[in-house]
This record gives structure tokens, sequence and C-alpha cells, in this order.
């Protein structure tokens, strides 16, 4: 689960835990518990929250303010894992 869960994040850096979850056919709880495995095992950083920000708001189709919003970068130790993978 956690190899998948890395692939969706590197084909969606931006996303809500519910999409993945709906993605993954997991819970958002399940997504949520693989997202802290993946940090602790320093496959993936967590982004600020408006790093994606253009400031344009009333044309973005993204809520950054909503804690449900979520910008990881993979690290290159996840990127080597994936590519081993």
């Amino acid at each position: 689960m956690l190899l998948e869960t890395l692939r969706e994040i590197k084909n969606q850096p931006i996303f809500s835990k519910k999409s993945l979850a709906d993605k993954l056919n997991i819970s958002e709880d399940m997504v949520g518990n693989a997202l802290e495995q993946l940090k602790r095992m320093g496959y993936i950083e967590e982004e600020k929250p408006n790093a994606h920000c253009s400031g344009n708001c009333k044309f973005c189709s993204f809520n950054c303010s909503s804690s449900s919003l979520n910008t990881m970068t993979i690290t290159p130790k996840g990127e080597k894992l994936l590519s081993s993978n």
C-alpha cells in the first residue's frame, strides 16, 4: 500500500486525503497513516500549504485554506524507490 500511495503522490502532488483514499480504495485514516509512514521513512516531505499558490484565488480550483489540501514532494530516496519498482 505504501508504494501505491507514493505512486499516486507522484502522479498528483496536490491532492486531498479523500481523493487519494477514493483512488486507492482505502479509508482516509489509512491514507493519513500511509502519509505519516512515508514521511517518517524519508520518502516524502510535506510542503508549505501555499507553496503552489499564485495569489489569483478567484480562478483557482484549490482551496489553500482547506486543512484537507496537501502538497507533498517526493524525496530523492522516494524517487529511487519508485524507479526500482
